[in-house]
């Protein structure tokens, strides 16, 4: 997708200019994928109340803003990344879109989620799972690994999250590193054979198009891939009784993170904001309040105890990002081309 398009499909809250705009230092642009809704809704009134900062937002799928980001390297108009998974931001780190900055947290962060990098600080964790309508589908017929989705019985019985979205983009690295060679980072042709057959049983959903619950309540589509959070809000709101899947050999995990865009003329208010967030006590706010991701600071998660009782159910897939990441666009060339386009 071009910059161009890409325009079309991102939303701008507030009316703050970018880094390659007119500057305030009471002021800052943030590109996330939580910019809408109750956590950027979140985020602005606390940032404000706590800092004097004015936030606004670039909002839109991980793969859009990844893109977007990359277009706007040389000219950049963001001041913060926030929310992108670490395939994202590793491509966008290897890039020079991000400037080194330790946040005053960053050594909480336990040693397996540090990034490896001084462009970006992890901050929390959430599964890309399975979960199945129990009223619709019994614990026998429902899938019990990922592969299954590929079976006849699972066709146009769930929707797979858009590629463009780093959900998608998360499950669909799961799908593939089950038949990728660690080392040469290829994948054999069993594994696109299986992931065509698993997009192809799946309801196609466009970018930014909303998940109808309705279908799930109603047993047309039983099944749901999505992260954990999302699948617990949506159930709660639709007053269904998920049953998550703990996948066998595991379900990809994405830990995301925060970083400072290289070029930004806001960088010391966006370095006070980065260190606000990341701390423990609004991180383990912010999830309190908006069912967010789980935290990855320990002192965050020890506020959080069903939150860490949840992620602790559900396996996790031995994924290299590092070995993804650089992957990744090519990877999704050829699905928009040879699979979603066939």
């Amino acid at each position: 997708m071009g910059a161009a398009a890409l325009a079309g499909v991102l939303a701008l809250a507030g009316c703050s200019s970018g880094g390659g705009g007119e500057s305030s230092a009471d002021s800052i642009l943030v590109y996330s994928p939580q910019g809408e809704g109750p956590r950027g809704e979140y985020i602005a009134s606390h940032a404000k109340d706590a800092l004097g900062l004015d936030v606004s937002f670039v909002s839109g799928g991980g793969g859009e803003l990844t893109e977007r980001l990359l277009a706007e390297k040389n000219n950049a108009q963001a001041d913060v990344v926030l929310g992108l998974g670490e395939a994202q931001l590793n491509q966008i780190g290897a890039a020079g879109v991000l400037a080194d900055y330790s946040p005053v947290w960053r050594d909480l962060v336990p040693g397996e989620f540090d990034s490896g990098t001084g462009a970006f600080t992890l901050f929390s964790q959430t599964p890309i799972v399975m979960a199945y309508n129990p009223a619709a589908l019994d614990a026998a017929q429902a899938p019990r690994k990922w592969e299954d989705l590929a079976d006849e019985r699972f066709a146009n019985k769930f929707v797979f999250p858009s590629v463009t979205s780093q959900t998608g983009q998360a499950a669909v690295a799961g799908i593939l590193w089950l038949h990728t060679d660690r080392e040469s980072g290829e994948v054999t042709d069993a594994g696109w054979d299986l992931l065509t057959r698993i997009l192809r049983n799946a309801v196609p959903v466009a970018s930014g198009q909303k998940f109808d619950w309705n279908r799930v309540t109603s047993g047309e589509q039983p099944v749901v891939v999505n992260w954990l959070g999302g699948i617990e809000t949506g159930a709660k709101d639709n007053g269904l009784d998920l049953r998550v899947v703990d996948a066998e050999g595991g379900s990809p995990f994405v830990s995301t993170g925060i970083g400072l865009v290289a070029g930004s003329d806001r960088a010391d208010a966006a370095k006070r904001f980065i260190d606000w967030f990341g701390s423990a006590e609004v991180q383990a706010d912010f999830v309190k309040t908006t069912g967010s991701d789980t935290p990855v600071n320990p002192q965050a998660l020890a506020q959080l105890p069903e939150a860490e009782a949840a992620l602790a159910e559900i396996g996790k897939q031995d994924i290299d990002w590092g070995v993804v990441a650089p992957r990744m666009s090519s990877w999704l060339e050829r699905i928009q081309l040879d699979i979603l386009g066939g």
